[in-house]
C-alpha cells in the first residue's frame, strides 16, 4: 500500500551530510550528490565526480476537476512555503496550489539511494484528483515534463524492435508509455517487461566539447522506481526530450479521490546511482531488499527444478497451422506432441497454450474439441513430461457459468460492464476480484483447475489486459491502478499454492514488487520482431538477467523461425532455461528444423544450472548505443561470486576494441576461455568452471577450445552426438589450461550436442 515503504526504511537509513547555503540545499553521499535551488524550485542529481546526471522541477503537479464542472482541468502551481531540513531528510511544502490547496512531501537520503515519499494534498475545495505528475512544469494550463537527462532508458518501451529503449533527448518523442501493469491504452503496443515500475537515465556534457564525451564526459546513471504500489495507473510521459512519471487516478470519473480533505497521492520512489544503468537497476533491487520491502525468492528444490525444465510450447505451431482460439483441438495436440518426440528434441515440459478452455474464465477444457484431454495429460506424465498450461485467468466469457453477474465484472464510467475483444473477435469481461463474492468464486475455480489438471507451470497471461482507470474500474476503488493486478494475483496465486505450493507461475514482469507471485520470467512473444527475433530477444534477456539477483530465472523461448532459435537459446543458457514454440512442420520462412538445430537445443539443456539465484555479467555491450545498447555479446554467470557458466561469442574483427572501451570485461572472466566459435562452458557441480571436476561444454561449431583451470591434471572427454552416439578422448591440463578439440559432426554425420568433461 502507499506509504508502506516509508515506514519500513525509517530504521535502516544512515543520513549523508545535508547542508544549507545561499538559497540552496546540498546533500553529499558517498556515490552521489543532490542539490536543490530555491530560486527555480529545481533539483539536480550528481555522481561522485560531480557530473550532472539528471535535473527537474521539484513541485509535483496535481491535476484536479471541480465537483461542479468535472470536465474542467485545473493544475495551478503553488509557491514554496517551507523547505525543512531534518536528520537524513528534507521536507517541502507548497501553498496556493490549485487556488487554496497545499502540497507536501519528503525526500530521504541514505547510503543505498534517495527515497521520495508519497505526496500529501490538502484541499478545502470540492474537487476530484485526476492525476499526479512528478517533476513537471505547467505550460498553457497543462503539466509538461521537466526531468532532463541526456539519455533515458525505458525497458519494454514497445513490444518490438521498432523503438529502442535507449532514447537520446534530441529524439523529442511526445508520448506516454506504461511503466505499470500495461494496457492497450493509451495506444503504444506494450507487453513484455510490464509491469516494470522503473526507468533509468544518464547524461553527457552535450552540447559542448565532444572530446571524451562518452568517457570522462559521461555521467553515472540513475534508476528511479517504485517502492510501493499506487492506486492509479503509472505512466512515463515524454515531451521534447524531457520526462515525467505520472499517475492517472481519474477521480473525476470514479469519485474516489475527492476533496475537501487530505489525500495521500503517488507512491514511495527509490532513486539509485551506479556507473551504468544496468548496475543502477541492480542497486534499485538491492535497495528494496536491504529495506525489507522485498525478499529474495527462496523456492524449494522441486519448484526450482520445475522452473528450469526446458520447454516446448504449442503456440507457435498453433499460429502456423491456424489453430488459434476455438480452432485448437485434440488432433492438433496429439500431432504436435508426436512431432516433438519424433524430432529428438529433449524438452522436459510440454506447454499447452490458448485455447484449450471451452470458454475463457471457467478453466475447464472444451469437451467437444478435447474429448480425451485428461488422457492426453496422463500420456504426457507417463512419458516423464512435465505439464504447462496457459490461461488468461482474469477473463470471463460467460459470468453466469460461474454463478456471477455482470455487476461483478469491471465497470465502465457509465455503469455498464467493460467488454474486451480478443483474437477472432472473441468478446469477454474482466472479473472484479476486489468483490469478496468474486474472489471466493475465483478461488474455487482456480483450486478446482489445479486439482483436476495438476499443471507444473502456469503460464499467466494478459495482466496487461486489465483496462486503464480511464476506461474501467473495480467496485473497491482502493484497488484501482497498479493495485488492481496485485489484488488479482493475491487471490489467484494463493488459490494455486493452496493446492500445490510448488506450482511455477511464469509472466513477463520485471518489477521487483511482484516477487511474491511470479517465479519464472518470460521475455514474451516476439511476434512483432520478424527478422529480428534473436536481436530483440537478446535485449530483453539483458534486462531480465537482473532478476536472477532476486531469485527469478528467465525462460528463453524462440521466435517464429528456426534459424534464429539457436542464438536465442545460446543467450538464454546463463539466465535459466530454454524453450521452443517452433513448428516442426515448417515455419513462416518455410523452413524445418535441421539436425544441427535440434542438437543445439539438446546440448544447451546440459549446461543449464540447477539454481535460480545468480548474478549475470553481460559482456560486450555499449550502454549508450540505441542499436547495440542493452545487448550482450556474451554472458557470465556467477553464483556466490564464483564463475559457474560462461557463454562466450568471439568478437568480430575490430569489435573487441570498441566493446572494451565502452565496458571493460570483468576481471573474473577475462581470458577464461578462448575459441574461434561461440562456446558455452558450465560447471556440473557447486564449484566454479575453473575448479569443478565435471563440466559441460556446448560448441557452436568445430575447433580448438582453451579453458583456464585452477585444478586438475587430466580430463576425460565424451562427445555426445544427436540420437545418442558418443566418442571419448583424453586431454592433459598443462600450464593452467585445458585444451580440447570440438568435432562438429561424427563419422556418421551426426551433429555434436555437447562435450562431457570429467577432470582428475
Amino acid at each position: 500500500m502507499t506509504g508502506a515503504a516509508s515506514r519500513l526504511v525509517a530504521a535502516t537509513t544512515e543520513a549523508p551530510v545535508i547542508t544549507s547555503q545561499a538559497g540552496a540545499i546540498i546533500v553529499q553521499a558517498q556515490n552521489y550528490a543532490w542539490q536543490y535551488t530555491l530560486a527555480n524550485d529545481r533539483f539536480t542529481l550528481f555522481d561522485a565526480q560531480h557530473r550532472a546526471i539528471v535535473s527537474g522541477k521539484m513541485q509535483p503537479v496535481v491535476v484536479v476537476a471541480p465537483a461542479a464542472r468535472p470536465e474542467q482541468r485545473i493544475s495551478t502551481p503553488g509557491k514554496v512555503a517551507e523547505s525543512r531540513v531534518g536528520p537524513g531528510k528534507i521536507s517541502f511544502v507548497y501553498a496556493e496550489v490549485n487556488g487554496d490547496a497545499r502540497v507536501s512531501f519528503t525526500w530521504r537520503f541514505d547510503q543505498f539511494g534517495i527515497w521520495t515519499d508519497p505526496v500529501i494534498y490538502e484541499t478545502q475545495s470540492a474537487e476530484s484528483v485526476v492525476s499526479l505528475h512528478y517533476f513537471a512544469d505547467v505550460v498553457a494550463g497543462a503539466p509538461m515534463p521537466s526531468l532532463h537527462p541526456t539519455y533515458l532508458i525505458v525497458p519494454g518501451i514497445v513490444s518490438g524492435s521498432t523503438l529502442s529503449p535507449i532514447l537520446h533527448n534530441a529524439v523529442n518523442l511526445n508520448q506516454s508509455f506504461w511503466l505499470g501493469r500495461g494496457s492497450f491504452i493509451p495506444g503504444v503496443t506494450q507487453q513484455w517487461a510490464l509491469p516494470v515500475h522503473y526507468f533509468c537515465g544518464f547524461s553527457t556534457h552535450w552540447p559542448g566539447p565532444e572530446r571524451n564525451l562518452y568517457t570522462e564526459g559521461k555521467s553515472d546513471a540513475f534508476t528511479c522506481g517504485l517502492a510501493d504500489l499506487p492506486a492509479g495507473d503509472l505512466f512515463l510521459q515524454l515531451n521534447q526530450g524531457q520526462a515525467s512519471p505520472w499517475i492517472d487516478y481519474r477521480g473525476d470519473l470514479w469519485k474516489h479521490q475527492q476533496g475537501p480533505g487530505q489525500l495521500t497521492l503517488g507512491a514511495t520512489l527509490l532513486w539509485t546511482v551506479a556507473p551504468g544503468y544496468y548496475e543502477a537497476i541492480a542497486a534499485y533491487y538491492q535497495g528494496l531488499l536491504h529495506a525489507g520491502i522485498i525478499h529474495r525468492k527462496q523456492n524449494s528444490e522441486r519448484k526450482t527444478a520445475i522452473s528450469l525444465t526446458p520447454q516446448f510450447c504449442t503456440w507457435g505451431a498453433q499460429r502456423e497451422r491456424n489453430k488459434v482460439n476455438d480452432k485448437l483441438d485434440e488432433a492438433t495436440l496429439n500431432t504436435l506432441y508426436s512431432e516433438l518426440k519424433a524430432s529428438g528434441m529433449k524438452a522436459g515440459l510440454f506447454s499447452i497454450d490458448d485455447k484449450w478452455e471451452g470458454a475463457y474464465g471457467n478453466l475447464q477444457h472444451s469437451p467437444d474439441r478435447f474429448p480425451h484431454f485428461e488422457q492426453f495429460l496422463a500420456r504426457l506424465r507417463a512419458d516423464g513430461m512435465r505439464l504447462g498450461i496457459w490461461a488468461a485467468i482474469m477473463r470471463c466469457e460467460h459470468p453466469a457459468d460461474l454463478g456471477l453477474t455482470l455487476d461483478q465484472m469491471l465497470q465502465t464510467p457509465d455503469g455498464t460492464p467493460f467488454v474486451a475483444t480478443g483474437a477472432g473477435d472473441s468478446k469477454y469481461y474482466i472479473l472484479d476480484f476486489t468483490q469478496p463474492e468474486v474472489a471466493k468464486v475465483l478461488t474455487e475455480v482456480v483450486r478446482r483447475f489445479m486439482r483436476r489438471y495438476q499443471p507444473d507451470v502456469f503460464k499467466f497471461d494478459f495482466g496487461y489486459e486489465l483496462p486503464s482507470a480511464a476506461t474501467a474500474a473495480p467496485r473497491d476503488k482502493r484497488y484501482t491502478g497498479e493495485r488492481l493486478m496485485a489484488k488479482g494475483l493475491e487471490v489467484v496465486i494463493a488459490a494455486m499454492r493452496a493446492e500445490n505450493p510448488d506450482i511455477v507461475v511464469m509472466y513477463y514482469n520485471l518489477s521487483p514488487l511482484f516477487l511474491d507471485y511470479f517465479d519464472l520470467h518470460s521475455p514474451d512473444d516476439l511476434y512483432l520482431d520478424i527478422g529480428d527475433y534473436e536481436v530483440e530477444a537478446n535485449r530483453r534477456l539483458y534486462f531480465s538477467s537482473l532478476m536472477g539477483r532476486l531469485g527469478v530465472p528467465t525462460y528463453g523461448s524462440s521466435g517464429y523461425d528456426w534459424s534464429s532459435s539457436p542464438s536465442i537459446w545460446f543467450d538464454s543458457a546463463a539466465l535459466g532455461t530454454i524453450g521452443s514454440l517452433n513448428d516442426f512442420g515448417g515455419d513462416e520462412q518455410g523452413e524445418k528444423p535441421t539436425p544441427e538445430i535440434i542438437a543445439r537445443y539438446n546440448g544447451i539443456t546440459q549446461v543449464l544450472r540447477p539454481t535460480g539465484d545468480f548474478e549475470i555479467v553481460p559482456i560486450g555491450t555499449v550502454q549508450y548505443a540505441p542499436t547495440l545498447g542493452a545487448h550482450a555479446r556474451s554472458w557470465a554467470r556467477f553464483e556466490h561470486n564464483e564463475l559457474m557458466l560462461l557463454a562466450q561469442r568471439p568478437a568480430a574483427t575490430g569489435e573487441e576494441n570498441l566493446l572494451e572501451a565502452s565496458q571493460p570485461i570483468d576481471w573474473r572472466v577475462k581470458d577464461a576461455l578462448q575459441s574461434s566459435v561461440p562456446v558455452i562452458v558450465a560447471s556440473k557441480t557447486s564449484e566454479s568452471i575453473f575448479r569443478s571436476a565435471s563440466l559441460a561444454i556446448v560448441s557452436c561449431g568445430g575447433g580448438e577450445i582453451t579453458l583456464r583451470r585452477k585444478q586438475g591434471s587430466r580430463a576425460q572427454l565424451t562427445s555426445h552426438y544427436l540420437r545418442g552416439e558418443s566418442t571419448t578422448a583424453n586431454a592433459a591440463i598443462a600450464g593452467g589450461q585445458l585444451r580440447l578439440m570440438a568435432v562438429a559432426h561424427n563419422s556418421a554425420g551426426a551433429p555434436l550436442e555437447w562435450i562431457e568433461v570429467q577432470i582428475d
